[in-house]
């Protein structure tokens, strides 16, 4: 009888052990939901990163990455991954105006700028996402439901026209141009332009139709959405940032196995946003080369030239910081410590 129950244990405790190790063994695959196109380099990122988490984990962790919205429009792609339908999603906060106030703070004015005027340099899309993805467990909360696995700054922002550059904002005068969000609109509105929303994949029509006359854009994106026929000239500003986020759905990262969920940790955070911020400098000079190529004007203006588009412009830092703080969010801290890491980069 001893013996029936020594044998029955092991037998269950066998059991169990095959049951963990099949746990383990089976093969995890993800859905990626982002709204670029095939050819953007985010999607290749997103292919590249799929191949090393099987490589890595020996094919028990896959990516299964849909482009182009295939599985819901722009706006929809954050809560495709909070509620689940995606298991990870690359999205643009600027899509959903007013659901990221302490994000968007990093959306204002030169925020990414060292210095003023003549002396004001960019940085480098790397070095930006590098920085708030660092600070980005003071965001984490309004992203509730999912889990950062990091953040990009978008190349800054200059304005592209289909018709001769502008050299100051009374230039802008009336014109009809595409923002990317609430804060680039207000930017807009400050130069004497009329913002409009116009979804990427329309740009490009819209240019060719004078249906807009330009946009607050960067050249990397111009390349991606092919649009050399429709971009005459690019007023050369730096003037703000958008931001992208790569989340995951939070109780599907909860649900991976340890060593995976190890894995995906190992292969985000702020190393993988200035890896994949490299890329966006790497792939805005080549779009700068290639509307160069089309003989597209890219005007560079001088330092009291900047300077006028920067005067006013400031207003708009302390009215959407006197919002988000209406919110409850702590904006003034935040933007501090943001600008004061900017200032602080090398």
């Amino acid at each position: 009888m001893k013996r029936g129950v020594i044998g029955a244990l092991i037998g269950a405790a066998f059991a169990v052990s095959l049951a963990s190790f099949g746990a383990a063994a089976q093969t995890i695959e993800l859905k990626v939901s982002h709204y670029l196109p095939p050819n953007h380099q985010m999607h290749k990122n997103l292919e590249a990163w799929g191949e090393e988490l099987s490589k890595r984990s020996n094919g028990r962790l896959k990516l299964a990455i849909f482009p182009a919205a295939q599985m819901g429009p722009m706006p929809r792609q954050y809560d495709l991954a909070r509620t689940g339908v995606a298991d990870i999603a690359f999205f643009l906060h600027g899509a959903l105006p007013g659901r990221f106030p302490l994000t968007e703070i990093s959306h204002l004015p030169y925020a990414f700028n060292r210095g003023e005027g003549a002396a004001a340099k960019a940085l480098s899309t790397a070095e930006a996402s590098g920085i708030l993805t660092e600070l980005s467990g003071k965001l984490a909360a309004e992203h509730e439901g999912t889990k950062p696995l990091y953040f990009i700054a978008t190349p800054t922002l200059s304005l592209f026209f289909n018709k001769p550059a502008v050299r100051s904002p009374a230039g802008l005068r009336g014109l009809r141009m595409r923002h990317n969000g609430p804060i680039a609109s207000a930017i807009l509105e400050a130069w004497g332009a009329t913002p409009a929303a116009v979804p990427p994949a329309e740009l490009s029509d819209s240019l060719a139709k004078g249906t807009i006359a330009g946009m607050f854009f960067n050249y990397e994106a111009a390349k991606s959405f092919q649009m050399a026929e429709s971009v005459k000239s690019v007023t050369q500003l730096d003037a703000a940032a958008g931001t992208f986020a790569l989340v995951m759905n939070a109780e599907k990262y909860k649900s991976l196995p340890d060593d995976l969920r190890k894995l995906i940790d190992e292969t985000t955070g702020p190393d993988a946003a200035r890896k994949v911020g490299a890329i966006y400098d790497q792939a805005e000079d080549d779009g700068r080369k290639y509307l160069r190529a089309a003989n597209v004007e890219i005007l560079e203006l001088t330092g009291p030239e900047r300077a006028a588009f920067e005067e006013l412009a400031k207003p708009i830092t302390a009215s959407f910081i006197a919002r988000a703080e209406a919110k409850g969010a702590k904006a003034k801290q935040f933007y501090d410590e943001l600008r004061a890491v900017v200032g602080s980069a090398k």
